[in-house]
């Protein structure tokens, strides 16, 4: 998941600051009449939402170019199997959505997260401590994050925000276990532990403009273009030093959860 991670942060804001354009005479004589309808020529995934009165699975096929692969489903959907289009209601292509991203390392890892997985569409009214469900929760006081990997029926529900499942609570947990000093670089830390089912991070000085850029990541899947431009300025300070691979690591993985957490909120909007 790792593998050139500088190369990937760097392309991230590079595309950010100018969507790649290419040539694609399969499109052209289309593109006249439905240039509104179409995607941009960029990395992401095709989905198929399938939903069902209490449950949803997501089906979902990453590309390397958006409009192109867009085109050849529409034209050709049964050579897509994985979109499962023969089983929507209606008209199948009207079911074919898809999702823009930066790079399609963070497309497949959507689809290793969220594909072909069944969600309860009300999670919060069928989960149990043995089976807390797949989904990350957020919980804010003062200058405190907190994230809920699993719940408890003490929690109060209307104190927390439903992030949605952003990804393995075990895998994340480790992960977050080991970045104390990687966060303590991005904003100055008065608390901070990860364990029994939830990571707990504190910041020092009120109105932090890095840790407010971090509660903008989680809450929404977006954040300042200059959240971004720091991380970047971090990893070049650190030509050469031995923590170096460590900080593009972390840098990934506050990525690929922004990514996961904006595609969950159209989810939720669609449901």
């Amino acid at each position: 998941m790792f593998d050139d991670i500088s190369f990937l942060l760097q392309e991230t804001i590079k595309d950010a600051e100018s969507p790649s354009r290419r040539n694609n005479k399969f499109i052209s004589s289309f593109l006249s009449n439905h240039e509104e309808d179409l995607p941009e020529e960029v990395p992401g995934f095709l989905y198929h939402l399938q939903k069902k009165p209490s449950t949803f699975v997501i089906r979902i096929y990453p590309s390397q170019n958006l409009r192109e692969d867009y085109l050849n489903v529409k034209k050709h959907p049964d050579l897509f199997p994985v979109l499962r289009l023969n089983e929507a209601e209606g008209d199948p292509i009207d079911s074919l959505e898809y999702f823009e991203c930066d790079r399609l390392e963070l497309a497949k890892a959507i689809k290793s997260i969220l594909g072909n997985k069944r969600f309860p569409i009300f999670e919060e009214r069928v989960f149990n401590i043995s089976d807390p469900g797949d989904s990350w929760w957020l919980k804010m006081d003062d200058q405190r994050l907190t994230i809920l990997f699993k719940l408890s029926h003490t929690e109060d529900i209307t104190k927390l925000v439903k992030l949605g499942p952003l990804g393995d609570p075990l895998k994340s947990m480790e992960i977050l276990n080991q970045l104390y000093g990687y966060f303590k670089m991005l904003f100055p830390i008065d608390d901070y532990s990860c364990g029994h089912g939830q990571w707990s991070v504190s910041c020092s000085e009120e109105n932090e403009i890095v840790f407010n850029y971090l509660k903008n990541l989680l809450i929404t899947g977006e954040t300042s273009h200059d959240f971004w431009e720091y991380l970047r300025r971090l990893e070049f300070e650190a030509e050469g030093k031995p923590y170096l691979e460590s900080l593009q690591k972390a840098n990934y993985f506050l990525m690929e959860i922004s990514c996961i957490r904006n595609f969950w909120k159209h989810i939720e909007e669609s449901l």
